[in-house]
């Protein structure tokens, strides 16, 4: 299957997956950067926790819309807002002083509706996709959000320290084009479900925390999206610090921006090589090969990543990153697919979002760390994350062989 047999959602959700995860991966990798450098460590690590409670709100409202006014509705609304976000970011970034709260509210607001949307995204691709497919869906979408990613961090690394203010307008001039391409080619894919709502006896019982949380599967699984989000954001927030800030002091022709942006890239330049492989092998695989193979690449590169400090031993270690993400990625979106329930898809695709938020917070508290625990420590703290996590999707795989 290729790009123009898919459904048109789908094709049009990937071309503009390109241009926001082009568009927020020319500023957003640097912000943590950006805020430390002008407020310090300690402050920026307490805007980034409050920022991501402000993104669980967004996420436990998203899902409940998602699930209530549609798909379609959540998007726009939250697409609209982020542009509004940058773009007032982008006015008091221009002024003379640095304006630490209206920056830090435009922040909040772009955090917030992005959280809201994320659910919508989620089910919206479940929605008009089957089981058949699905892996397949993700695994473009993998791809073409990695090369968006690398090529916008490129961009970013090289403009975003003397030109934030422009490149903070051209986020939310993408966001605009984004919403009204969702408005003028997505068909909405909660009718039927709404209607069939309607239809229902009266004696409909709520969704509820406690009827979410019942079934272990669900239970392990947002276990494991916290401890994954723990490790895939320490790159743009504490390992981005820690080779900014060693750069200083070592004689090589890089500098730390640069470093960071090369290491995307080369991310994805495999991926984009690999996918192409991936394709060919996909039905060869076990599913539980390819998930825990995956999360065993994935943990061991950024270990690896937070112990070195030379540019070819650091691209040496992002190769196993790459190659972890290519191999778990769609599997797990697969099986997070394959383990909700038809009618309340954007509440769980919500839950598993907190659960990655609350792995963000997790992560961002090791810049605060960094002040207090030599880096070997965070190595080894990153060497008992990572076993945590192959411990518990060998649970998931034998509760998913359970369930068939």
């Amino acid at each position: 299957m290729h790009f123009l047999m898919f459904n048109q959602t789908i094709r049009v959700r990937m071309l503009l997956k390109f241009l926001s995860v082009f568009a927020h991966t020319m500023v957003l990798p640097y912000t943590v950067i950006y805020f430390s450098g002008k407020v310090g460590l300690s402050l920026t690590t307490t805007l980034i926790l409050i920022i991501a409670i402000i993104s669980m709100a967004g996420y436990a409202i998203g899902g409940k819309a998602t699930d209530r006014i549609g798909r379609k509705k959540v998007i726009i609304i939250s697409e609209v807002v982020t542009a509004i976000g940058f773009m007032s970011i982008s006015y008091f970034n221009s002024l003379d002083q640095f304006q630490v709260i209206p920056i830090f509210i435009a922040f909040s607001l772009i955090y917030f509706s992005e959280s809201a949307a994320n659910p919508a995204y989620g089910a919206l691709i479940i929605d008009v996709s089957t089981d058949d497919n699905r892996k397949l869906i993700y695994t473009y979408f993998m791809w073409i959000s990695y090369i968006a990613f690398a090529v916008g961090s490129l961009v970013g690394a090289y403009f975003f320290e003397l030109h934030a203010t422009a490149l903070f307008l051209l986020v939310g001039i993408a966001a605009l084009i984004s919403a009204s391409c969702t408005y003028i080619f997505i068909v909405e894919t909660f009718i039927v479900s709404i209607i069939n709502k309607k239809s229902e006896s009266s004696d409909t019982r709520p969704i509820n925390i406690s009827n979410l949380f019942s079934s272990r599967l669900f239970l392990l699984l947002c276990i494991g999206t916290m401890l994954i989000s723990t490790f895939v954001e320490q790159f743009p927030n504490y390992l981005s610090i820690r080779l900014v800030s060693r750069y200083e002091n070592e004689e090589f022709k890089v500098t730390g921006y640069e470093m960071i942006g090369y290491l995307n890239l080369e991310n994805t330049v495999i991926i984009a090589f690999g996918v192409v492989v991936l394709m060919k092998i996909m039905n060869r695989v076990s599913e539980k090969k390819s998930l825990l193979m995956g999360l065993f690449m994935l943990g061991a590169g950024y270990i690896y990543i937070s112990y070195v400090i030379h540019p070819i031993l650091l691209m040496v270690g992002m190769l196993f990153v790459a190659i972890g993400e290519l191999l778990y990625l769609p599997t797990h979106q697969s099986i997070v697919a394959k383990s909700i329930p038809e009618e309340s898809r954007g509440t769980h695709v919500s839950i598993l979002g907190l659960m990655s938020v609350i792995g963000g917070m997790i992560a961002s508290l090791f810049i605060w760390g960094m002040q207090f625990i030599p880096e070997n420590g965070i190595t080894f703290i990153f060497i008992v994350l990572g076993i945590l996590i192959l411990f518990i999707y060998t649970g998931v795989h034998k509760l998913m062989q359970f369930d068939r």
